[in-house]
């Protein structure tokens, strides 16, 4: 799933992957590519559909860019199983 991603959607900068086999649960994270806030979360809610194309369950969470923090970072927390997600 994460090449069919990167083909559908990159250049991405994918910060973290993981997976949990015991729930079959994981997440992706990634951070902007120097577009805007509306631009990058844009496109992070179309990656979480094309996600949910697939039959899983998935969420997003937006943490947008502050004075701690320069760039915008995503994360989408996925249940391979569909079931719901305890976020």
């Amino acid at each position: 799933m994460n090449l069919k991603i990167q083909k559908e959607f990159g250049p991405l900068n994918w910060i973290d992957v993981t997976a949990w086999t015991d729930d079959y649960k994981g997440s992706i994270s990634f951070t902007d590519d120097g577009e805007s806030a509306d631009e990058f979360f844009s496109k992070m809610r179309n990656i979480k559909d094309f996600i949910k194309e697939f039959g899983y369950s998935a969420t997003l969470t937006k943490y947008e860019a502050d004075k701690l923090c320069p760039y915008h970072e995503a994360r989408i927390d996925i249940n391979f199983t569909g079931g719901e997600l305890d976020v």
